[in-house]
């Protein structure tokens, strides 16, 4: 790899790593396409994304894995490189908690830690083991339930630990069709609409397609017994859309946090607040609004009770649904926010350089660290964000293992 000049660290020195490349124009699936059509005709902005990938073939399985190995991610790219340069990988390892060891040698000299972790066997996920780690600089990145939990497990971060869990709340419109639009076709997220992420629309939402396989499809599609099978065999003819809410429009309060019971276990609380679940509602005949416009005879809610629109003149029933717990099926691929970077402990268990706060050489580097939800999904955020955070580190803890 070519030396990086340090401004160049970022979002573009991700997009060449992961060869991240706008989707062009004959590669998007029915459903995609009904996206970006079905915007037009309203005039709403919408295009093609980026996606990482490197010889793709549009096989359609990429929500359940790429068996060609042309997805780009940090298994691809970031784990071997780390391998070559000397890392040692354990599997089928939970860590448990983080100790800092203080030992002597100045007043200057910084402690080191413990790792502590069980081994588990990969069949049964049963302990069958320890392991320990002592290393002068640890780096957690389990994601937003996993690090705060191992913060919390560890007595480490301050009061801020586990708060301000954000998770992009999704629901999902379907649009059934008198054409076939099989879902489960070609890339399943090659566009988006983001009309109403920004401007006076405040935090907002944006809309995109996500891939449509039958196991997924029997899991949301409202109904039981004849009323679903009916649903399912109509399963060609769906396409399907997602409105994603950038939740925490209330910036000083904690929709979730995470926490952990007597034993360790994380334990996830959320619940939306008043402006997100107005901004929901909005995504949500925004989305059914988009499914008529490209062409769909009915969009259909997720909701528990039936709540099908045809036309325009329909919208309202959405507003005159119930959106309560079990009243409307909720999703979230994202999520961020637990561990949050900032200036007050109040408010941030780490830093701005991803330190947790109370002891050095512990840090941060996952999507637990953004401060607020992005308008957007955040998978290149999160690997800029740790990009930067290594090459601090690197250069403030030049020790030799």
């Amino acid at each position: 790899m070519e030396p990086v000049a340090r401004d160049a660290i970022g979002l573009d020195l991700v997009e060449r790593e992961v060869h991240a490349r706008t989707v062009p124009s004959d590669a998007h699936s029915p459903s995609n396409r009904a996206l970006l059509d079905g915007a037009r005709q309203l005039g709403w902005r919408a295009g093609a994304v980026k996606i990482n990938t490197r010889g793709c073939v549009r096989a359609g399985t990429c929500g359940l894995g790429c068996r060609h190995g042309a997805r780009q991610g940090a298994a691809e790219v970031y784990v071997p490189r780390a391998l070559r340069a000397g890392a040692r990988l354990y599997t089928d390892v939970r860590v448990e908690r983080v100790e800092v060891v203080e030992r002597g040698g100045g007043t200057h000299a910084a402690p080191r830690k413990r790792v502590h972790a069980t081994v588990l066997d990969r069949e049964t996920g049963h302990p069958v083991g320890r392991l320990t780690v002592e290393a002068p600089v640890v780096i957690l990145a389990a994601g937003a339930v996993g690090t705060p939990a191992i913060l919390l497990r560890s007595g480490l971060g301050g009061p801020a630990v586990g708060r301000f869990l954000r998770l992009h709340p999704t629901s999902a419109v379907v649009g059934e069709y008198d054409r076939e639009m099989y879902g489960a076709a070609g890339i399943p997220l090659s566009a988006m609409c983001d009309e109403f992420v920004r401007g006076e629309r405040g935090y907002g939402f944006w809309i995109e397609c996500p891939p449509l396989y039958p196991a997924l499809t029997s899991s949301v599609v409202p109904g039981f017994g004849a009323r679903h099978r009916t649903a399912m065999e109509r399963f060609p003819r769906l396409a399907a859309m997602i409105v994603l809410i950038r939740d925490g429009a209330d910036t000083t309060a904690s929709s979730g946090d995470v926490r952990v019971d007597r034993r360790g276990r994380p334990i996830i609380r959320y619940r939306l607040g008043a402006a997100d679940r107005r901004t929901l509602v909005a995504g949500i005949k925004a989305t059914a609004r988009l499914q008529l416009a490209a062409g769909a005879r009915e969009a259909i809610t997720l909701h528990a009770r039936d709540c099908r629109v045809r036309s325009e003149a329909e919208l309202g029933l959405i507003d005159r649904q119930r959106y309560g717990p079990n009243e409307l099926a909720l999703l979230s691929a994202h999520v961020n926010g637990s561990c949050r970077l900032g200036t007050s402990a109040r408010t941030s268990a780490c830093t701005p350089d991803g330190c947790v706060r109370g002891v050095s050489g512990v840090y941060v580097a996952d999507g637990s660290l953004l401060p607020t939800a992005l308008g957007v999904n955040p998978q290149e955020t999160i690997m800029a964000v740790a990009t930067v955070i290594a090459r601090r580190i690197a250069e403030d803890h030049p020790v030799r293992y």
